[in-house]
């Protein structure tokens, strides 16, 4: 399958895709709370929330849709969390400065934090482009902006 160079994603206040728009010079921002498992089988009997590690990531693109950096924190595993992710997000997105919340378009990207990977992959199985790690949401055909969940 040949999937587009950019991704058009909708903003949904109050969903996945809330804390998305545009900032300095036209620059884009992707604000996501997100997590990865450790284990890809929880021995049985094992609480899961201790194999969970919760994320803050904040990705930044150019006006073109490049991917330029991600800035993230770690929150710690589900059990025992150290602050806040969707409050993190929001400290790190106001060190932007002024920012519109928008629509954006992007190019899909892939980069590795902490060991797993994260980013906008394309997945040829499936045919979709996921957000990763924990494949929340994937774009798809039409390719208009809207997600799948």
């Amino acid at each position: 399958m040949k999937f587009p160079e950019k991704i058009p994603v909708e903003r949904m206040e109050d969903y996945h895709t809330h804390h998305i728009g545009k900032y300095e010079n036209g620059n884009q921002f992707w604000g996501y709370e997100t997590f990865v498992f450790t284990e890809i089988s929880i021995p049985e009997g094992e609480d899961w929330e201790k194999y969970r590690r919760e994320y803050a990531v904040l990705y930044l693109f150019d006006k073109e849709g490049n991917f330029r950096e991600a800035k993230y924190e770690f929150a710690g595993t589900s059990d025992s969390l150290k602050f806040n992710t969707g409050e993190k997000i929001e400290e790190l997105i106001s060190q932007l400065g002024e920012i519109e919340c928008c629509n954006i378009e992007i190019k899909p990207f892939e980069i590795k934090i902490d060991g797993f990977k994260f980013g906008l992959i394309p997945n040829e199985e499936s045919e979709m482009i996921e957000l990763q790690p924990s494949n929340t949401i994937s774009f798809g055909e039409p390719w208009d902006g809207e997600y799948w969940t």
